[in-house]
């Protein structure tokens, strides 16, 4: 095995920056472990089984690098959110039209039940909470880890509710198709909370408070 291929087994899923930093350290590592060797009387061959048998299995450092370092799954979830961000923030037509879904499905929710269209009424009152979180969070003060906690408590409970007000007593014969419905976003949110780990609080981007 060479040094390259030492390095591309421990790097594979890593993000193209959490690869690029692991090559720096591991070079300086193997190329330190080399000239010991050399100095130590060791021919150039020596040298390089020495240096690379001192940066241990591959894989084992691939599993340790992706508990810390950023992988090329996180990255994407977080340029994708960041760019929904930006374009959000961007467009100050767009985000009024979008914040004022919420409102508009509130409205609707009253007329239902004051025509008593019951269920109708409940449909539109689920689409209030999960068009809410998803159009007006970004404009909430939530820009702290402690806040950030209390938000995302409030938002899962809020999304059961939700599911709960639509489905009724039904709620758990169709728990099946909660967690179909859901899954996504419980994936995305898990994978953010990875984020959160590896990322310094003053290095998270909006969307990690969410």
């Amino acid at each position: 095995m060479t040094l390259t291929d030492w390095l591309y087994q421990a790097t594979r899923k890593l993000s193209r920056e959490s690869a690029e930093q692991v090559r720096r350290e591991i070079q300086e590592h193997y190329e330190s472990a080399r000239d010991t060797a050399l100095a130590c009387g060791s021919t150039s061959e020596q040298a390089d089984r020495q240096a690379l048998a001192a940066l241990g299995d591959p894989r084992s450092a691939n599993f340790e690098y992706r508990r810390v370092l950023l992988t090329a799954a996180e990255a994407k979830i977080l340029r994708g959110g960041n760019w929904e961000a930006k374009a959000f923030c961007a467009h100050g037509t767009l985000r009024r039209a979008l914040t004022a879904i919420p409102a508009l499905a509130l409205i609707a929710a009253i007329a239902f039940f004051a025509t008593g269209r019951i269920e109708l009424a409940k449909i539109a009152l689920a689409a209030v909470v999960m068009t809410g979180l998803l159009f007006a969070a970004p404009l909430l003060p939530v820009y702290t880890a402690p806040r950030a906690r209390i938000f995302r408590l409030v938002k899962w409970a809020a999304i059961a509710g939700a599911f709960a007000l639509i489905m009724g007593a039904d709620a758990m014969k169709m728990s099946w198709l909660i967690f179909s419905s859901l899954w996504p976003i419980a994936w995305i949110e898990w994978t953010r909370t990875s984020i959160r780990r590896k990322l310094p609080v003053a290095r998270w981007p909006k969307q990690l408070y969410l």
